[in-house]
């Protein structure tokens, strides 16, 4: 799952390309596979293995806390 914040990639010549042409063959199939592609996977893969800070956790931290530490 991705994390929820601004980011930005970067795309070479070829993708550039490969964008306009389905943008002038409006061409929806092609569009969704350039996405997973192009842009989520280089979104995914460059938030791979990214340290986290332990407040970085869903729920409440005081819950997570009294539940590890009850008898």
């Amino acid at each position: 799952m991705l994390e929820i914040k601004k980011t930005a990639i970067a795309f070479d010549e070829k993708e550039l390309i490969r964008l306009e042409g389905i943008i002038i063959d409006e061409d929806e199939a092609e569009a969704l596979k350039f996405l997973k592609r192009a842009v989520y996977n280089k979104i995914a893969k460059g938030q791979q293995d990214r340290l986290k800070s332990h407040l970085d956790t869903w729920g409440d931290p005081v819950e997570g806390f009294k539940r590890r530490n009850d008898p």
